[in-house]
C-alpha cells in the first residue's frame, strides 16, 4: 500500500501497540514510516513520533474536516504537534466557519410596527 506524508493510518508498532495518527516522514528505502501518534493503546506513545514498518499501516479514508468539531480536533493535534503555521492556518478556518455557520442560523427580523392600528405607539 503506499502512503503518503500527512495521510492518516492506523498501525501496529514492532512491540504491538495500536496507534492512529499520520504519517511525518518516510523511508521508503528501509520501508518505515514515521507516524505522529494521536491515539495509542500506550498512553506513553501519544503526542510522540513512532516508528513503523510500512507494511503495517493501513490507510486510512480521507474525511472532508469542514465542521467546527473536526476542525477543533485538528487545533489540538497542531498544537500538541507544536505546527504553529498549521494552528494558524486552522483557527482562520474555524473563525472563518463560524461567522459563515452565525450567518445561516441567524433567522431574520420581524419587522415591528411602531404603532397599532388606532395609530397609538407599541
Amino acid at each position: 500500500m503506499k502512503v503518503e506524508i500527512s495521510d492518516w493510518v492506523q498501525a501496529k508498532t514492532k512491540n504491538g501497540e495500536l496507534i492512529h495518527g499520520f504519517v511525518d516522514s518516510l523511508d521508503v528505502q528501509a520501508g518505515m514510516a514515521t507516524v505522529f501518534a494521536v491515539k495509542s493503546d500506550n498512553s506513553e506513545s501519544i503526542g510522540r513520533l513512532v516508528s513503523v514498518r510500512e507494511g503495517w499501516l493501513r490507510k486510512l479514508p480521507t474525511h472532508s474536516f469542514e465542521d467546527a468539531e473536526s476542525i477543533e480536533s485538528l487545533i489540538d493535534i497542531a498544537l500538541a504537534a507544536k505546527d504553529e503555521q498549521w494552528f494558524n492556518e486552522l483557527s482562520l478556518k474555524l473563525s472563518t466557519l463560524s461567522v459563515t455557520e452565525g450567518e445561516k442560523n441567524r433567522k431574520p427580523h420581524r419587522r415591528i410596527s411602531s404603532s397599532n392600528r388606532l395609530g397609538y405607539p407599541v
